[in-house]
Order: C-alpha cells, then structure tokens, then sequence
C-alpha cells in the first residue's frame, strides 16, 4: 500500500508538472505569434474594463527572441566531403533558423529528422515527453502530439500521439489506443534536442520567461495607462441633489437631469501622470533588453548614426554569449548529421563520417573605403580571392559561377584596353 501511494503521488506530481509545462510552452507560442495574449491579461482587470477601452496588446517578443537568435542569420557552411550532402539539404538553414528562435523562446524542443522525396527535412517539435533509461540528460523514447489538421474542414479525428524509440515507431489516439505500429528501420531516435543552454539540474531548460513576463507586464501598464488617459480626458461625471427614481453612473449629453434648486453638475479628471507611467514602460523594456545583452533606440532620441566601431564596442557582451552559443550549436550541428548519415544509409546513400561547420558571422558596418582597403589587404595576403568577394556581395552565386564570370570580365576588359589604343592612333 504504502508503495503504491508513493508511486501515485510521483505520478501525479509528474503529470501536474508535465501539464503546467505544456501550459507554459502555449503561452510563449501565443506571445511569439502575437495570438490571443489578451487572454493572459484579462484576470487583471474587472470584467467592464474591456468595454472601455482595448486592450493594448504590444508584441515585442517575437522581435527580441529574433535579435538574440543569431547563429543562423546568414546561415552556415557545413564542410561534408560529398557532393550529394548538399543536394540532399536544401532546407536545412532556414529549418535551423527557426529551431534556433524556438530553442530560445522554449529552452528545450526537439528537432525530428525525417526523409521526404529523396532529401532531408526537419520539423520543430515544441511540447514532448521523453523517456530515459540510466542516462537523464538523454532520451531513449519519446512521445508527442500530432499537428492537428485544423484547416482541413472534413477533418473530425481527435488528437493523435505519436512515440518512437529505437526499436519502434506508434501512433496513437487521444484513448492511448494504437492506431498503426511499425519497426523503427533506422535503429536510433531520428531527433535532435537542442538547449537555450547547457542542462543544470534537468533535462529541460527554462525558456525566455523574462520577454515573457515583460511582454506581459507592458500589455498590462499601457492598458492601464489607456484607462486613466480616458478617464483623464472625458472625467466622472458627479451631481448633486439629483431628483431621480434611482443612481445614474452615466449620462450622456442627450440626457437631461433634473437637479431641482440646490443642485450641482460637475466633472471631476484623475490627477495621473501618463509620462511617469510612459517612462515606467520604457524601463521594464530596457531591463529586461539589457539583461539580454541587447539595447533599445527609442523613435525620439535622434542622434547621428552610430559607426561599426561605436556598435562593436556597444555589442560586445551579446558577441561573447555568441561565440558561447557557436560552441554549443556546433555540437547540436553534428548530432544531427549523425542522424542525417544513419537515415542516408539506410535509403542507400553513403555519407562520410567527417563533418566540419563554419557559420557565417555577421559583420558590423563599414565605409565603402574601408571596405575597399581591407578587400585589398586580403587579397595581397592571399586571405581571399576574388570570387569569395563577388559571392559575399551576391549570396546566389556559387564559388564557380563567379570565377567563371571574373574570368569572362577580365577577358572582355582586356579587348576593351586593347582597343583603346587602337583608337587613339586613329584619332592621330
């Protein structure tokens, strides 16, 4: 007895986790995509406020999970000594963009490698359980629930489950009951979990509950501060000895109010200060931009564009947690080509066992003369080539395409110079 009471009170408490965790992650979704926050500020207020006014929903999370997301801006070079890798992931940088942002915004997702028509894609899974055996900062299994077909209008099925691990791979519905089971024909779980940043004490990572709270916190303020600016504007209207049958909290200007002799009619505006509350918001943001290595320009502050310099020095603790996220990424990078090579295998494409990873870091402004002496400097030093600098100009282009078009300038510019001369003994 007393076993099966502890087990039922660690089931329960796991289950009551698992839901808050579920609970959670929705609401960061919902404030990333800007749907529906108005529900989480609503219990804030009584019940008529909405009908004053609405609510102000402001939406800077998506912005700011963005700005921090940086590793795949300009995507990544991954050095795989075959030819059909490439071909084989033409989605995969905009895949990871976005598993990155997510990755930030959740703390913890899983990423699901999967093989369709002959080349890989990948698709976030944001709520899932996972399953360990000795290992806890591992998964052997793991569960989730399937994207409903909501756009599809003759789609009445109830939610699915989907469960893998590295023997099997189970649907089931919304009862637990299997639907379809197979084999898992790869041998391993075709998922990759990616981190906001190293485990601590668990598996999962905390999510970016700070833009979170903030966004929150802001839609909440500047509501309140759009109530008073009503109230500040048009006042509460009070009488005195009112002849009527019963209160009137309003009356509009077709009204007519008999005060009798003694009466008196007045307007009384709440003493608020909308700019105290104005730089009250300012600083939640700021704070909260601060505590994540990023800083606000307001539309009224002006000033001179700042130079490449002045933004390096400005950025340079955002660049360390970069350099920081670099080495955790190149990690993720090749557990997922791990799983990419095993997949390849088993549709009878080889991979090598090497693989290498360069991402392309964003550079800071410079003049166009700068940029000239540096380009000149690397190519003196033999740094760079000249068909590296026409594909950083022009990002469709590969290595190959821009020799081949240098090469054909260089041979059309040359008859160019040979004529000139030409021309001038002419002129002669």
């Amino acid at each position: 007895m007393i076993d099966k009471v502890i087990k039922d009170r660690l089931s329960e408490a796991k289950l009551l986790k698992s839901q808050y965790r579920r609970k959670e992650i929705r609401k960061y979704l919902d404030y990333y995509s800007g749907t529906s926050t108005e529900e989480y500020i609503r219990p804030y207020f009584q019940g008529d406020a909405f009908s004053e006014i609405p609510p102000a929903l402001q939406n800077f999370t998506r912005k700011f999970i963005n700005k921090v997301s940086g590793i795949y801006t300009l995507g990544a070079k991954r050095n795989v000594e075959s030819d059909k890798y490439t071909e084989l992931t033409p989605t995969k940088d905009v895949r990871m963009k976005h598993s990155e942002r997510m990755t930030r915004l959740l703390g913890t997702i899983a990423n699901r490698v999967y093989w369709n028509d002959g080349v890989f894609d990948y698709r976030p899974i944001y709520y899932f359980e996972a399953y360990f055996d000795e290992n806890p900062f591992k998964p052997t299994a793991i569960i989730y629930p399937l994207l409903n077909k909501t756009a599809d209008l003759s789609d009445n099925e109830g939610l699915q489950w989907e469960y893998w691990d590295s023997e099997k791979y189970i649907i089931m519905n919304e009862d637990g009951d299997i639907q379809n089971e197979k084999d898992n024909p790869y041998g391993i779980l075709p998922f990759a979990f990616t981190h906001r940043e190293d485990q601590i004490d668990s598996f999962y990572v905390e999510g970016a509950n700070d833009i979170i709270n903030c966004n929150e916190q802001v839609n909440i303020s500047m509501t309140e501060m759009n109530l008073g600016l009503r109230f500040n504007m048009f006042g509460q209207p009070w009488v005195n000895g009112l002849n009527a049958d019963q209160n009137m909290v309003r009356a509009g200007s077709n009204t007519i109010l008999d005060m009798g002799d003694d009466g008196a009619y007045n307007i009384t505006s709440p003493n608020g200060n909308i700019m105290e509350a104005i730089q009250n918001i300012k600083f939640q943001i700021e704070l909260v931009a601060s505590n994540n290595h990023l800083w606000i320009q307001w539309a009224e502050s002006g000033g001179e564009v700042p130079s490449g310099i002045s933004l390096m020095v400005k950025d340079m603790e955002r660049k360390e947690d970069y350099y920081d996220d670099v080495s955790l990424w190149r990690l993720y990078e090749k557990e997922l080509y791990d799983i990419e090579r095993t997949i390849a295998g088993y549709n009878g494409i080889s991979l090598p066992e090497e693989f290498g990873i360069d991402f392309y870091e964003v550079e800071y402004p410079k003049t166009v003369q700068d940029q000239i002496l540096k380009d000149e400097f690397d190519l003196k030093q033999n740094l760079i080539t000249q068909a590296k600098i026409m594909v950083r100009e022009n990002k469709d282009l590969s290595l190959q395409q821009a020799q081949s078009i240098i090469e054909e300038n260089k041979s059309v510019n040359a008859d160019i110079i040979q004529e000139a001369p030409d021309a001038n003994q002419n002129e002669n």
